[in-house]
């Protein structure tokens, strides 16, 4: 039975106050009943209507409930209360992607919840907290008992995405020095570093094993205006001895390339496909087979997708008509008077000799716009003749232009802008402005390249290619999204639907957290528009399993613990809630006796 005692045992001596309230009741007039004649006769036996004290008692339910009132104040005064003693335990399992690994897989996951479970004591008063470490180390229950621990325990799965070593020592450090726990059980696959405190103890799941995994998977652009795509990989053998390894590459069930790669022991290396048929989603597979099949697997899908949509905003829309002779674009023309954002669904917006009212929510061509805007606040700088002076060198837009035979029709310099830098100058000011706002890019142009004229005016033309690769990341070297990794939910995305098939509603301009599934993820935008984003692993040092990186705890070793996890409940405050209700109810019991007694006289 858990300890009892008193706050306040001096307010017990009120108790002698019980006897005093007897003796009130004893000595306090008894009225009785007297039939009268009359209200005069009722007056004559005025005096008749009490009997004497200290005759024989009568006590009635009023005397009880004040006993009891009287009792429980008494004992609210001194202040009871109870004592419960609890053992809190910290239990922090590891189910990172590396714990998918082993033979069978998952066997490394499976002996960590084995060793947990043997761990967590078998006591009445032990109250467990649980804790994962990925893709964030947080706490996922508290409060329970060895059985619901186990139970918890048993209920976790893997994620595939990676732990951060230095998040997860910096939660075990407030574990352990947080005075909050008596001891904390560790289960994870990765070394742990040394001194342990004495309340840490880490089990150890798995044995290091040999794993050849793909890193970065990317696909982009091998030429703008060409209908190829160009893939770039980076292949690890982590394992004891050189080993060749090969990657095939597949897209809508079908191989496209293979190739091989003699890639020496412990070390990286890339593979490069310099051409591939377009498509939407391609799949990397890596051969042989090991015990962690989750980084034997990556999926890529081209910046854009296998199709760029442009709308192309102008008075003149047959400017437009040449881009159509490009096999990666899909033109729409829309006039300035029926632009609206709502209606800018598309990968790349062009506007030609116009300006949007608000911020396009994409990237974006302007081609001889007006100047004073309030939008982009682009300033011109008024002039008769203008030569082009000087260029950057090496840039995206510049690359293979021959600036010397560019024609100018009619062109109009910038003054120096706040966060566009130019890009080509003129003896005015600034030709072509380049720059990066909220996550978009934009370039304006002091001259009309269009129409498209392909081999007619090839200076132009490549030029033209240049901007419109640089504007739709056709060609970019990004790896693509890790998992775990948060992103923010693009403009116009209204819902996620996962590889699972998991359909998450978001909102635009918040960040996506649950990408904790390897492969390819649908973007719902307006109108069901889709959008694909391939999430890989893409971590080598998760799938190093021979040498993982250390766990650092930074905990003194000799760190004290809460010598007392002992809890004092006092039963204050229900003695207040029963008085409160003894109180009506001694109300309720004296307003009945009054009403009946008024009745009889009547």
């Amino acid at each position: 039975m858990p300890p009892m005692g008193f706050l306040a045992p001096g307010a017990l001596v009120f108790f002698a106050l019980i006897p005093l309230l007897l003796i009130a009741y004893l000595v306090r007039e008894r009225p009785r009943s007297v039939i009268v004649s009359s209200v005069l006769g009722y007056r004559a036996l005025r005096g008749l209507k009490a009997e004497r004290p200290w005759g024989r008692p009568r006590l009635d339910w009023l005397f009880v409930i004040e006993v009891l009132i009287l009792s429980l104040a008494v004992l609210a005064m001194a202040q009871p209360y109870v004592i419960h003693r609890h053992t809190p335990v910290a239990v922090v399992l590891d189910n990172s992607a590396a714990m998918q690994a082993g033979t069978p897989p998952g066997a490394r996951l499976e002996a960590a919840k084995a060793a947990l479970e043997r761990a967590i004591p078998n006591q009445a008063d032990v109250e467990v907290t649980l804790y994962v470490t990925a893709p964030q180390p947080r706490q996922i229950a508290d409060g329970l008992s060895p059985a619901q621990a186990r139970s918890a325990i048993a209920r976790v799965r893997t994620v595939d995405a990676a732990q951060s070593t230095v998040a997860v020592g910096r939660m075990l450090r407030d574990i352990v020095a947080g005075h909050r726990f008596t001891q904390c059980f560790f289960a994870t696959a990765d070394p742990v570093s040394q001194p342990l405190p004495a309340d840490l103890h880490v089990f150890k799941a798995g044995d290091p094993i040999p794993n050849y995994a793909i890193g970065s998977f990317a696909v982009g652009g091998a030429q703008f205006g060409s209908g190829a795509l160009k893939a770039r990989l980076t292949i690890a053998n982590f394992s004891a001895q050189p080993q060749t390894l090969e990657v095939a590459i597949s897209a809508e069930g079908k191989t496209l390339t293979r190739a091989q790669a003699r890639v020496p022991a412990q070390e990286i290396t890339g593979v490069e496909f310099p051409t591939l048929a377009p498509a939407q989603v391609y799949r990397a597979d890596l051969t042989p087979a090991d015990a962690f099949a989750l980084d034997n697997v990556a999926w890529a899908t081209p910046a854009t997708g296998a199709q760029i949509q442009v709308l192309f905003v102008s008075p003149t829309p047959a400017d437009a008509a040449g881009l159509g002779s490009l096999p990666q674009l899909s033109v729409r023309t829309m006039s300035p008077e029926n632009y609206s954002p709502d209606a800018a669904h598309a990968d790349l917006l062009i506007f030609e000799y116009g300006m949007p009212k608000e911020l396009p929510a994409a990237n974006a061509l302007l081609i001889m716009p007006p100047g004073g805007d309030s939008v982009f606040g682009l300033r011109l700088v008024p002039g008769a003749t203008t030569q082009i002076t000087d260029w950057r060198s090496p840039d995206p837009l510049t690359d293979g232009v021959n600036f010397r035979l560019l024609p100018l029709r009619q062109p109009e310099s910038f003054a120096v802008h706040p966060w566009m830098h130019s890009v080509v100058n003129s003896n005015l000011g600034s030709l072509i402005l380049q720059g990066t706002h909220q996550g978009h890019r934009y370039v304006v142009l002091g001259f009309n390249p269009f129409p498209y004229l392909g081999r007619s005016n090839l200076p132009m033309s490549i030029l033209t290619l240049n901007i419109l690769g640089y504007l739709s990341n056709f060609g970019s070297e990004d790896a693509g999204y890790r998992t775990g990794e948060p992103w923010i939910v693009p403009a116009g995305v209204s819902a996620i639907i996962t590889p699972s098939g998991t359909k998450i509603r978001v909102e635009p301009g918040t960040p996506f957290t649950r990408d904790t599934e390897q492969g390819v993820y649908e973007l719902i935008g307006p109108g069901s528009q889709k959008r694909l984003r391939a999430v890989n692993l893409a971590d080598l040092n998760q799938s190093n399993l021979e040498n993982p990186p250390t766990i650092k705890l930074d905990i003194p070793a000799d760190v004290q613990k809460a010598a007392d996890f002992s809890e004092r409940q006092t039963f204050t405050p229900y003695l207040l809630a029963a008085i409160l209700l003894l109180a009506a109810c001694e109300a309720l019991f004296t307003y009945r006796r009054r009403r009946a007694y008024a009745q009889g006289l009547t």
